[in-house]
């Protein structure tokens, strides 16, 4: 029972340490978003996990105090506070880890089902010394290539096709500074398909 007890406290100890830079990490990283330092909802989890680190804390010391009067079972029970939280932790880090495996593997299946029913497209605009391109991909993001001629090329995107992969939804405004939307169609796939034809766009 004795070791028993000290073995709990030595996992209480190393459980309090790992909560609380968790704690501390996850307080710094909440108020990166724009406002969030004024939400009344990041206050309160941060004043909830709080308390249980205290809680953590107090169980701790009372588990310390038994084990020096010598009450060595009074001090495993304290200490079985630990056990159970390393074990719900572990479980919930198995599930998380699982959940966060599964939503991988669908969209990868997700890609690999898209790229079979909507290959990459490719439409061609010839210009002096090559070509540009406008390429839709089968994750329906569409990216734009400008030619130069003796240097790399503009790249980038030009925005998202929409659910139902019939409208080009333009929302980058550095592809505005690059090429009108007008010029759209004057670019060209392998079948003689004009891509304003092919998509429309908004």
């Amino acid at each position: 029972m004795k070791i028993t007890a000290l073995f709990l406290m030595f996992l209480g100890v190393l459980f309090i340490l790992g909560f609380g830079f968790a704690f501390l990490l996850l307080f710094a990283m909440s108020f990166d978003a724009p406002g969030s330092i004024g939400t009344l909802g990041v206050w309160a989890i941060h004043l909830f996990i709080f308390l249980l680190l205290l809680i953590f804390m107090a169980t701790l010391i009372f588990s310390a105090k038994a084990y020096r009067a010598g009450n060595y079972t009074r001090s495993v029970g304290f200490g079985s506070v630990f056990g159970l939280a390393v074990f719900g932790s572990l479980v919930f880090l198995g599930k998380a880890s699982n959940d966060t495996l599964q939503d991988i593997q669908a969209t990868n299946a997700q890609e690999a089902e898209d790229a079979r029913l909507y290959p990459m497209q490719q439409f061609i605009r010839p210009v002096e010394g090559g070509a540009d391109t406008v390429i839709v991909f089968p994750s329906r993001i569409v990216a734009y290539r400008l030619y130069v001629q003796g240097g790399k090329p503009f790249a980038g995107p030009i925005g998202d096709l929409n659910a139902t992969r019939d409208t080009i939804l333009v929302n980058n405004s550095e592809f505005d500074r690059k090429m009108k939307r007008q010029e759209l169609n004057q670019f060209v796939d392998d079948k003689g398909r004009r891509l304003t034809e092919v998509f429309g766009i908004r």
